[in-house]
């Protein structure tokens, strides 16, 4: 989901199914068209690796031809004979029907992650190979209830993505009118234990930090409690991923950090995560009671190469090391609703308070949106009950 305005693209949410590509479709019409051009089963004769790669080729260019056609031949050419069927478009979309219903589950949890919905759409375009297939594109206009922007070459798009990603890296002049954001491709976290009803921890659970989506460069952290009485370190696995057990996700590293000994719960850790738009990802884990600190960079061998880049990158995300609470606006308007609340009595000062809580509440998310809009609003509040003068 991509917003442009004046030059400036930012992408607000992205989505997709890292399992299923056109090699699926083309198992699905393998599994359909075997059993047609060879019901004998004359083709068991053939190696199994060259037997799957000669009707994987058949298949790929009966589905190409199908991009342009009603009708094509799929065909084989083995033990001296040649293998043929008739396979039709609508073949296609019947055998690949579990397929084009995967399309949906990405579209859905992207509009969700952006707060859109459908009709909030000025256009939805088509790129990339597979959105030549008429299947997909019919599959697409079912999903939306309008016909796709399928003017833009499928291929093209991605050469000129690629272009112009690599100029704005490179500080080309001849992009110096546009911006583009960026946004966390997964949701980043650690791994952690939840106590359940009856008092028994379950270990290995996921705790989000970034949250997927969410518009990068960005730091976030979160606050971990020690499990056990005389606890002598907190240990944090690093994972990358939307499973709710970390046996699901992808382990990235781990970082430690001692502790003193006291009571369960009596000693917590402050563990921030700080992200960039290169993949770069710096973990900070410390401990408030001792003041003891850790640091771990997590970041592509080809990137850890370039030791100045790299030191320009954690530089940058440096300045980002704040909890939004911290913001002098935020600071200011906080200090602004307490005045406003110690000024009043009764329900005004009920009232008051709840907004204080919703705020908080929203600087605590982390979220830049969130809290602009929660600022907004509470500016507005505070403005309208200070301006009821009684004099």
């Amino acid at each position: 989901m991509v917003e442009k305005f004046e030059g400036i693209v930012e992408v607000r949410a992205s989505a997709g199914d890292n399992r299923l590509g056109g090699d699926d479709f083309d198992v699905a019409l393998v599994a359909m068209m075997q059993g047609r051009i060879d019901p004998e089963g004359a083709l068991a004769a053939v190696p199994v690796e060259r037997r799957n790669a000669l009707l994987q080729l058949a298949a790929e260019q009966a589905r190409r031809r199908l991009s342009e056609t009603d009708s094509t031949e799929f065909a084989v050419t083995a033990l001296d004979r040649r293998f043929a069927a008739d396979v039709t478009a609508a073949d296609l979309e019947a055998a690949c029907d579990a397929l084009l219903r995967r399309l949906r589950e990405p579209v859905v949890r992207a509009l969700r992650d952006c707060s859109l919905d459908a009709a909030g759409l000025s256009e939805i375009v088509l790129v990339g190979g597979a959105t030549r297939m008429p299947a997909v594109r019919r599959a697409v206009t079912r999903m939306f209830g309008r016909f796709p922007n399928s003017s833009v070459h499928p291929d093209h798009a991605v050469a000129l993505g690629a272009a112009v990603q690599a100029g704005l890296l490179a500080r080309d002049e001849a992009l110096e009118e546009i911006r583009i954001s960026d946004v966390s491709p997964f949701t980043l976290g650690v791994d952690h234990a939840e106590r359940d009803a009856g008092g028994t921890f379950h270990h290995g659970l996921f705790s989000p930090i970034i949250e997927r989506n969410t518009p990068v460069p960005v730091s976030r952290v979160q606050s971990y409690r020690t499990l056990a009485d005389n606890q002598a370190k907190l240990e944090f696995s690093i994972y990358q991923g939307e499973a709710r057990e970390v046996s699901g996700n992808i382990k990235l590293g781990t970082i430690t950090v001692p502790v003193p000994p006291r009571p369960a719960g009596e000693v917590h850790a402050d563990v921030r995560f700080s992200y960039d738009s290169s993949g770069l990802l710096e973990v900070d884990v410390s401990v408030p009671l001792t003041g003891v600190t850790r640091n771990v960079v997590i970041v592509d061998e080809d990137d850890r190469r370039d030791r100045k880049e790299l030191e320009q990158r954690r530089e940058a995300l440096a300045k980002l090391k704040f909890h939004p609470r911290e913001e002098a606006e935020s600071v200011a308007l906080m200090a602004r609703a307490e005045r406003c609340y110690e000024g009043f009595l009764g329900e005004q000062r009920r009232i008051v308070g709840q907004w204080i809580t919703e705020f908080a509440g929203a600087l605590d998310r982390q979220d830049p949106r969130l809290i602009a809009e929660a600022r907004t609003l509470l500016a507005a509040n505070l403005d309208a009950i200070e301006g009821r003068d009684p004099l």
